[in-house]
């Protein structure tokens, strides 16, 4: 029997898009009748290779492939799931060893532990409970790089095979909750749709925003650090991540409580609360602070402590069990000015800490530009506070703003207020000002019959500074400032160009007015021991 050609080849064609087609269909059924099943890792996520952070100490490190000892620069680590590799195995290391997957479609019983060699010393077996590795040089320990637990290498198949995220695990968002956008491998932080409960008990998932350039090189340190402790979705420099475009996914989300840390200093930390102030969330996320900057008045006041001085980020996440979540007062500043006779809003801030006009604005005006001048070649929380200390006896000599009653018109609850011989007035919503300073407080015996101050009763408390040797009495304690008053709303009209700052943010403002009314409250949290 003759066969045409032709047909041969349209037969062997019609053949093969059947056999395609057979093929997609089974892996549509197949994944359809196992969708628990490994075949989803979306999240399996790239090694994220950094030059060794300074809370890792030990020298020389091992080669976790070649188990060569190596030094300083020539060092390789992966801050997603804390392996070491010099730089000749990178790319073995990227073939041969996983990272932590961010999403993945397998269910909680399917979830196994993420064993990695490790090479730290003093560790004990979770199954044995022994410290002994004289078995190899080098340490024949496994940790999961989840849960954290360890391993000796021939005890890790006698451990229960299911991870549970260890001591952590309340703060901790499991890959199997993640929910992706997508259906590529390699997820972002920005193709996560939602998130949904582990139905774990208390669980409290925890975000982690931190600047990379606050403090000494710590928000980098601290950025690594939670990325190894918690899933790296978790995880975010806010100079890429802003809150309001990196949290989206917690419109979908529906989740009761998730905490907060923010590493930074108070201008940070405002940025986040507007952040997720701007999400319209139906509960917002209760916000605490790694104070990474110069003055930290807001850490000061909700118990985060003046400065960051762990290494270990362990530490910071075992204080969340001291913690309670309370409201704090958030600030609409209105700028008018008035152009053409015509009176209009040129800007819209918003305060959770202080506004300044006059004398302490110009010091921190003074301050800011020092620092962004080529001159300024360290960036360390001393030095900024030295700077600070230069900046305000520069205007001891100078009086930039004496005779600020002349320059200024203060209005409280619309009564205009006769103000007293000052260079400085300062508008408060928290008991910490200029690095720790309650001035509310330092003026008590004043004779004036005020309320107290409470940072959520929806008054501002108006004092009055009278030059720059009264800050430095007040930071010493041994002066008061000028109690002027309490008010729900305070409007100051600018008869020329003066400094203004709010949140430690400082510029020169023209001619017009500011006006403070309450839009509504943030949430925060307060630590009742300092870490």
């Amino acid at each position: 029997m003759y066969l045409d050609p032709d047909d041969l080849v349209t037969s062997s064609l019609i053949a093969f898009l059947i056999a395609i087609i057979v093929f997609v269909f089974s892996i549509k059924v197949f994944r359809l009748l196992f969708p628990d099943g490994n075949v989803a890792d979306k999240g399996v996520s790239s090694h994220v290779w950094i030059e060794k952070p300074a809370y890792i100490i030990s020298d020389p490190n091992a080669c976790i492939l070649c188990e060569t000892l190596t030094h300083g620069s020539k060092v390789r680590y992966c801050d997603h799931c804390g392996i070491f590799v010099d730089l000749g195995c990178i790319k073995k290391a990227n073939k041969l060893i996983c990272c932590k997957i961010l999403s993945t479609n397998r269910s909680p019983k399917l979830f196994t532990h993420h064993w990695n060699k490790s090479l730290l010393v003093d560790i004990v077996c979770c199954v044995c409970l022994s410290d002994d590795d004289t078995d190899n040089i080098l340490g024949n320990f496994f940790q999961c790089i989840w849960c954290q637990r360890f391993s000796h290498e021939n005890c890790v198949t006698k451990f229960e095979k299911q991870c549970d995220f260890g001591i952590y695990s309340k703060y901790i968002i499991p890959p199997f909750c993640v929910k992706t956008n997508n259906r590529f491998k390699h997820i972002s932080k920005q193709s996560i749709d939602k998130v949904i409960h582990p139905g774990w008990e208390n669980w409290t998932p925890l975000i982690i925003f931190a600047n990379k350039k606050s403090g000494n090189n710590d928000g980098a340190l601290i950025i690594s650090h939670f990325r190894r402790l918690l899933n790296p979705i978790q995880v975010y420099d806010i100079i890429d991540c802003p809150p309001e475009k990196s949290l989206v996914w917690l419109k979908k989300s529906q989740l009761e409580c998730v905490y907060v840390l923010v590493a930074g200093g108070d201008g940070t930390v405002a940025g986040v609360l507007n952040g997720i102030h701007k999400l319209n969330l139906k509960i917002d996320p209760a916000v605490g602070i790694i104070p990474l900057g110069t003055g930290n008045d807001l850490s000061r006041i909700l118990g985060w402590g003046t400065s960051y001085t762990n290494t270990d980020c362990s530490a910071i996440v075992d204080s969340l069990e001291n913690v309670s979540i309370i409201k704090l007062d958030r600030w609409k500043v209105n700028i008018f000015s008035n152009v053409l006779k015509k009176i209009k809003i040129v800007n819209t801030i918003t305060m959770y800490n202080y506004l300044g006009i006059g004398l302490d604005a110009q010091i921190t005006l003074n301050f800011h530009r020092t620092r962004k001048s080529p001159l300024y070649l360290f960036n360390s929380t001393l030095f900024n506070k030295i700077i600070y200390v230069g900046c305000g006896t520069q205007q001891v000599l100078e009086h930039q703003c004496k005779g600020l009653p002349d320059m200024i018109e203060l209005y409280m609850d619309d009564a205009k207020i006769t103000l007293p011989d000052i260079e400085s007035i300062v508008v408060v919503n928290i008991e910490s000002w200029g690095a720790g300073v309650n001035l509310w407080q330092l003026a008590a015996n004043d004779g004036n019959d005020f309320g107290s101050q409470f940072i959520d009763d929806g008054l501002l408390e108006v004092l009055g500074i009278r030059s720059s040797m009264h800050i430095a009495q007040l930071k010493m304690g041994i002066a008061e400032p000028i109690r002027i008053g309490q008010a729900s709303k305070i409007r100051v009209k600018l008869l020329q160009k003066l400094p203004v700052q709010i949140d430690g943010e400082p510029w020169l403002q023209p001619r017009g007015e500011i006006v403070l009314q309450r839009s509504n409250q943030a949430t925060v949290l307060k630590l009742s021991t300092i870490i």
